[in-house]
């Protein structure tokens, strides 16, 4: 139990750091150098950076100037956190000015690959400075203005990595003995088990509950599955993830290879204490900016030698929010920013506005999104100015598989960590998870969307937002039960 609880203490540990010095979009640099370090101890090959995203297909990527800043910050909290400085410099070079990570544990041993996915990236939001908030009153706020963790990323990075560590250590030596507990801790808590290997014989014997026979069977695995040490284990720390940016790019830039099981997760939208097996009902999406130019003149003097990027803009706007919606299905649509003109007395030559819609399906998406580019092309036309979109995002629609949800509550339940367990939920939003978990369905692979429902200040994406760290032991306990009994 002591080295339990110090595996809980890292795990809290890691995230009150990330919480700390929080990271946004494709500039997670010093999470990058951090985890990377941490897992190349651990005996992970690990790629980052441009070993991953090799093309220039980043959507929304950062100014130079916003990527030397970050850099330059990643650099020196890494040295202060006990990295030497010459891998601080090669981790720097090998990013090559990408961030991310794909870690690879293989084992030797024949058996599946299962991946686990976490997202890095924080907010663009200046976090609050209430007084009775946790890491106000325990010193972890954030050290960067305008920039918090408020969606939960801080605890998925240190849920990933704790865990990552405690796997690499598993393989290290090889023990039988997770496997025992993880029989003996079933059937004593809950008077029957899951069967936690392959083999048949050893299978009847944990489904009969007879653990005095097991010590016996044990030895018929010789060695081959080791508590479930097999195959290959892929970590994946993705950047961008608010936007819906980062996964595209990772699926579409690197070989991830087949697949066999995935699992994400994300803290919270679920009930308080509620674990959800396998979310569904992610909403595909776009992201995208559109740009008109038209023709400045002086408003009063000759208004009509001009051209209204402004109105052109307005219009668009407006004739979004009237296209006929199908009569089924989630479908969304929100122009969230417009920027326009120069001057009171000028006609506006520039305006720019940022778009995103959402559907139920790839299909409404589609549709969603398709009627919103008409309307822009159509205002254009009839103010005369010109026009240009540029996607800053995308993701797809997803569902967990219902067999592997199905195993991993069962699991879930074993454990006893919350108080109300759900096979499935909608997420009733997006991720870019989904992207992930698309590609390795498409491959007949499985995939499963873990939410960890906890008591929370806030919701998510508000300055306030902060998530109880007790469901970070819960988390851990219930990745390493998956990694032992599945």
């Amino acid at each position: 139990m002591e080295k339990m609880d110090a595996w809980e203490r890292r795990t809290v540990v890691y995230r009150r750091l990330f919480h700390k010095y929080p990271e946004p979009g494709w500039l997670t640099f010093f999470a990058t150098i951090f985890i990377a370090e941490h897992l190349e101890k651990a005996g992970f090959k690990v790629l980052v950076g441009r070993e991953i995203l090799k093309d220039e297909k980043r959507m929304d990527p950062p100014t130079e100037e916003e990527t030397a800043l970050w850099e330059q910050r990643a650099v020196k909290l890494a040295i202060e956190q006990g990295i030497a400085e010459d891998k601080v410099a090669t981790w720097i070079t090998r990013m090559d000015h990408r961030t991310g990570i794909v870690a690879i544990l293989d084992t030797k041993r024949e058996g599946k690959t299962k991946a686990f996915r976490f997202d890095m990236d924080a907010l663009t939001v200046a976090e609050s400075m209430d007084v009775d908030r946790v890491p106000v009153k325990e010193q972890f706020v954030s050290q960067y203005q305008g920039v918090c963790h408020a969606c939960g990323h801080d605890g998925h990075m240190a849920l990933g990595l704790t865990f990552a560590e405690y796997l690499a250590e598993q393989v290290k030596q090889k023990q039988h003995g997770n496997l025992e507990h993880c029989v003996e801790n079933q059937v004593k808590q809950h008077g029957r088990s899951i069967d936690c290997v392959d083999r048949t014989s050893a299978g009847e014997v944990i489904s009969n509950g007879n653990v005095s026979k097991f010590n016996e069977t044990i030895a018929d695995l010789s060695g081959s599955v080791a508590g479930k040490i097999c195959g290959r284990y892929m970590f994946i720390f993705q950047p961008a993830e608010e936007g819906v940016r980062g996964a595209f790019a990772f699926r579409h830039q690197w070989n991830f290879g087949k697949i066999d099981e995935l699992y994400c997760c994300h803290i919270g939208f679920a009930p308080e204490d509620t674990f959800v097996a396998g979310a569904k009902g992610f909403l595909a999406t776009s992201k995208f900016d559109v740009t008109f130019t038209g023709k400045s003149a002086h408003a009063g003097l000759a208004p009509e030698r001009g051209r209204n990027a402004l109105l052109a803009a307005a219009k668009a706007t407006m004739d979004m929010q009237v296209f006929p919606r199908p009569k089924t299905g989630i479908t969304r649509l929100n122009v969230g920013k417009m920027e326009a003109g120069e001057a009171r007395n000028t006609i506006p030559a520039h305006a720019k506005m940022i778009v995103e819609t959402r559907g139920e399906t790839g299909e409404l998406n589609t549709y969603m999104k398709e009627q919103a580019l008409s309307c822009i092309e159509r205002a254009a036309k009839e103010y005369g100015v010109t026009y240009e979109v540029q996607f800053q995002g995308e993701s797809v629609s997803a569902a967990s598989d219902e067999a592997l949800s199905q195993k991993v509550l069962a699991v879930a339940k074993s454990t006893g960590c919350f108080l109300d367990y759900m096979l499935t939920k909608d997420f009733g939003a997006s991720d870019d998870g989904a992207v992930f978990m698309d590609m390795v369905e498409q491959q007949s692979g499985k995939a499963v969307y873990m939410l960890l429902g906890t008591r929370i200040r806030g919701l998510h994406h508000e300055s306030v937002f902060d998530f109880d760290e007790s469901v970070l032991d819960k988390g851990f306990t219930l990745y390493k039960n998956i990694h032992e009994c599945m």
